[in-house]
């Protein structure tokens, strides 16, 4: 079977939201800016978290979901590279909330922190430099269409990033320049992205997402020793088939030819969700279609994050409930907090502009 002649799905374009958070505070979106010279920008000297926010038309109400696991994630990115920042996580959190409140969003989103080195001395792209930062941004970001229909993915000629060159378990910006070497060369043969293999063979990763195997009953998944990141959704997928489906995830090195010979296939990764693979260099997985298994993850996970019952540690609240009008302040509130009210000079009410400096 050979692969589709182009790609089954394309993100759609999407605009600008109006505000960035940036060093401190709310800026405009196109002010959230690095000079070029700087070491996060210039040499990708940054790490990063990226976060999905899930609206509930129910409720009103958008919930950053395992924020608490990324922000944790971050700061270990950060103790790895010797990026120190004065920020604390609640600090974080509060900044996340406040720009997804500024930009009124209403809508499934996608936030990314970003922790970087700015100017080095002389502008030395190498040197050690307290100069550091912190930007978040945050754009609406629907499932992607693979969700629903699958993936058709081809294994690349290039091989995964190790701990002993540039260590996966660091979410840098640099590192990704990998992801993007392989993603790009599938995408160009007609997949719809790729999976990496690491320099033993054995399967490492996506470009942006954990592989996880479903084959004779057992739920597997690469081991971070093998080049994968220590991936958050997958560890969500582990709960909730340990808990709803009495299935256990193995971590262990998977063959590339037991991708062919495996009964369900799919990605785990924050954009990806729980992604159905379809095939695998043209080979059909299974069926060809997404599986049971698969299919059960998916609706758990959608419960979780929509609703979170039994799940409310994973999920952060953005719009702050208010009580209304005359009612008692100790009461069960009965909506929550607009966003759209806006001061005279145009910045979201209750929203501090960004600090000079830091």
């Amino acid at each position: 079977m050979t692969p589709p002649a182009e790609p089954r799905y394309a993100d759609p374009p999407y605009a600008d939201p109006p505000y960035a958070w940036m060093n401190g505070g709310i800026v405009a979106w196109d002010d959230c800016l690095l000079h070029g010279r700087s070491q996060g920008a210039f040499w990708g000297a940054n790490v990063f978290e990226g976060v999905r926010g899930y609206w509930s038309p129910g409720t009103d109400q958008l919930r950053l979901f395992r924020l608490d696991d990324h922000l944790r994630r971050l700061r270990q990115s950060m103790r790895a590279l010797r990026l120190a920042h004065r920020i604390t996580d609640s600090e974080l959190v509060d900044a996340c909330c406040q720009l997804c409140r500024a930009n009124e969003f209403r809508e499934d989103i996608h936030l990314v922190i970003v922790a970087y080195f700015g100017r080095g001395t002389g502008w030395d792209t190498l040197g050690v430099t307290d100069d550091t930062g912190i930007h978040i941004t945050a754009l609406p970001r629907p499932r992607a269409p693979g969700y629903a229909g699958g993936l058709s993915v081809g294994i690349a000629s290039w091989r995964r990033i190790s701990d002993d060159t540039i260590p996966p378990r660091i979410k840098s910006g640099a590192n990704y320049a990998n992801s993007r070497l392989a993603h790009q060369e599938a995408v160009r043969h007609g997949y719809d992205t790729a999976l990496i293999l690491n320099r033993g063979g054995t399967v490492a990763e996506s470009p942006g997402a954990c592989v996880v195997m479903v084959r004779e009953g057992a739920v597997v998944t690469s081991p971070a020793t093998s080049g994968a990141l220590e991936g958050i959704t997958v560890a969500t997928a582990a709960e909730l088939a340990r808990r709803h489906l009495g299935l256990t995830l193995t971590r262990r090195e998977i063959d590339r030819t037991e991708l062919y010979a495996a009964d369900e296939l799919f990605l785990c990764g924050t954009l990806a969700e729980i992604a159905p693979v379809t095939a695998v260099d043209g080979i059909p997985v299974g069926s060809g279609s997404p599986g049971p298994v698969t299919r059960k993850l998916q609706a758990l996970y959608e419960h979780a994050v929509r609703h979170g019952a039994g799940y409310e540690g994973w999920l952060t609240p953005v719009l702050t409930p208010v009580p209304a009008a005359g009612a008692d302040p100790a009461a069960e509130p009965a909506a929550v907090q607009p966003a759209g009210v806006r001061s005279a000079a145009g910045t979201p009410a209750g929203v501090q502009p960004a600090a000079v400096g830091r």
